[in-house]
């Protein structure tokens, strides 16, 4: 398995680089909990998608199950705990032989930063309409 940076051809022309995995990320891909999550949650016939709304801010990564051991990246964040994350997957998916597409399908997003909320001055006076 290459552990080396990759990069791959994603939607409307966009290229990304996973980057290179560490020792840490390797040992990660390769443990009996990633292994059962990918088997048991990613690939949960119930499901027809991964994460849930409350985990994506946390992985940045959206996964669709194509079959009992077939995913696609839909969705993944440009930043590079995002990309690290699906680098990650990409090696843990490999390790079991299962396949991760990473493709023409896959959208590449910036991370949506919340605007600063705007205080508005207090108004003094009602507004209304004139009528001529």
């Amino acid at each position: 398995m290459d552990t080396d940076e990759i990069e791959y051809e994603v939607a409307n022309g966009g290229r990304i680089t996973l980057p290179a995995l560490n020792e840490e990320d390797k040992e990660f891909g390769m443990t009996a909990e990633i292994r059962t999550y990918i088997r048991q949650t990613i690939h949960h016939p119930n499901w027809i998608g991964w994460p849930t709304t409350e985990e994506f801010g946390k992985v940045g990564v959206l996964l669709q199950p194509l079959d009992d051991q077939t995913a696609r990246a839909l969705l993944v964040i440009d930043d590079e705990p995002a990309m690290r994350f699906l680098a990650t997957l990409q090696f843990a998916y490999e390790h079991i032989g299962y396949t991760l597409y990473i493709d023409h399908a896959t959208m590449v997003r910036p991370r949506y930063e919340r605007p600063e909320p705007v205080e508005e001055a207090p108004v003094s006076q009602p507004a209304s309409m004139e009528v001529a």
